[in-house]
């Protein structure tokens, strides 16, 4: 949680001045992979970023998803609701209020101030339960993608011996080809993909296998899914 919620917040925060006037967070889908955020799927329906984390699942084999949303509690008050979900299919629930004051001055925007998170009891169980759908699916292995970018689809006798690449390689080859299969399925719904990239040097790399290049933000750069 320690690393998901800052960025979940800023994204909070920028909703909060978006230009069209629609101050709701979208759902927004986190990726954790090697204790850090590693990537982040936003839709505007909540339906739909969940429905990505069975691609997720399977491409870049996550250690964690975390599904954030924004909620109303039944006292009315607002907050973002945090649903969990481990690799070795461990579930958790955490809520976290804030509470948001008008501009202080002409033009500025409103001030949003967040409680820490705290441990919930989920009513309903629906996004744990598709959360730990995704996670049942075996992730691809990157020791198994071809020097063509891919797996071996012919595994029949008369097949030639694929030449694999390396586990680096074939890791950031899996990456780039999950991050464009999931932005093509989510642009067209105004969603977004963003994957962090460790180094300004990854990032090249990433671009060489194919990773989309408006997708990419380095570690460097900060907030990470600005």
């Amino acid at each position: 949680m320690a690393l998901i919620v800052p960025p979940v917040n800023d994204l909070k925060r920028r909703a909060l001045s978006r230009p069209d006037g629609e101050t709701t967070m979208f759902p927004t889908l986190v990726v954790l992979r090697g204790d850090r955020v590693l990537a982040a799927v936003t839709t505007p329906r909540a339906e739909a970023t969940l429905g990505c984390a069975h691609t997720v699942a399977v491409g870049l084999a996550p250690e964690m998803l975390a599904l954030a949303a924004q909620v109303t509690l039944p006292d009315g008050a607002e907050a973002i609701a945090y649903t969990t979900m481990t690799s070795d299919h461990r579930a958790a629930l955490a809520v976290q209020r804030y509470s948001v004051t008008a501009p202080s001055a002409e033009g500025s925007s409103p001030e949003i101030a967040f409680d820490i998170p705290e441990r919930g009891d989920p009513e309903d169980r629906a996004i744990m339960d598709e959360l730990a759908k995704a996670m049942t699916h075996a992730p691809l292995d990157p020791t198994k993608v071809s020097s063509s970018g891919s797996a071996p689809a012919d595994d029949s006798a008369d097949a030639p011996e694929p030449q694999f690449i390396s586990r680096e390689r074939g890791r950031m080859v899996l990456d780039s080809g999950t991050c464009a299969s999931l932005e093509r399925s989510v642009s067209g719904i105004a969603g977004t993909v963003l994957y962090i990239a460790a180094s300004p040097e990854q990032a090249q790399e990433l671009t060489a296998h194919g990773m989309p290049t408006s997708v990419l933000l380095t570690g460097s750069e900060a907030p990470p899914l600005a």
